[in-house]
């Protein structure tokens, strides 16, 4: 059983459980099991500037391979 003093502070602290992905992971501090959940949001206009990845703006401005 998992003491939920000690839950709250591991969740404070963002657990350490490796790479999260799809797969499931032990936190070695708490012992609690968890997994990355992702979703892809859409929009048509540009988001602001601090939510934009940075990888992705540096791929824009180089343009098209050729």
């Amino acid at each position: 059983m998992i003491n939920p003093d000690e839950l709250a502070i591991c969740k404070r602290r963002g657990h350490d459980a490796g790479l999260l992905g799809e797969g499931w992971s032990e936190c070695r501090w708490c012992g609690m099991w968890l997994r990355e959940v992702r979703i892809i949001e859409e929009r048509e206009d540009t988001p602001p500037e601090k939510e934009q990845n940075p990888l992705g703006k540096l791929l824009r401005d180089r343009g098209p391979r050729g």
